[in-house]
């Protein structure tokens, strides 16, 4: 009869499946964060849902926003036409526009579809707006500012 050290067996496939185990934990990490923001007091029943997929590495975030239960403009803020979406680094910087929701008024849903941000940390906010070109977000503010990382 052949003896076989069954404690090394076990140890040696131990190890093998916390090794697989911990390569697929890492694998599951840096995939794209999602977070949810409530609308302010000029869109209390607005949830907005943001993706952000940070690429450390080239220092850029690709971004998608959705919006639900969202008011027409005029509704929010009269004269209002557009819902813009607004980045910056800092408190210190100035916002920057980086797109418009596509609003359906029937849904009441709005979106940003994927867009690039410059930065890996940023603040995001959304204003409601008479032009859809703005050079800087009036106090109209539905969603934010909240950070994006």
């Amino acid at each position: 009869m052949r003896y076989v050290d069954t404690r090394r067996l076990v140890g040696g496939r131990m190890g093998l499946t916390l090794g697989l185990l911990a390569s697929m934990a890492l694998a599951g990490c840096g995939g794209p964060s999602e977070q949810s923001v409530q609308g302010t007091q000029l869109a209390p029943g607005a949830d907005a849902h943001i993706t952000a997929d940070v690429d450390a590495d080239a220092a850029i975030t690709r971004l998608a926003v959705h919006v639900v239960h969202l008011s027409p403009p005029e509704r929010i803020d009269a004269g209002s036409k557009h819902f813009v979406v607004w980045q910056r680094p800092s408190s210190a910087t100035p916002w920057r526009r980086i797109g418009v929701l596509d609003y359906s008024a029937g849904s009441r849903e709005g979106d940003l579809a994927e867009t690039t941000v410059p930065y890996v940390n940023f603040e995001l906010l959304i204003t409601v707006e008479e032009q859809s070109s703005p050079r800087s977000p009036s106090n109209a503010v539905i969603i934010g500012p909240t950070s994006v990382s």
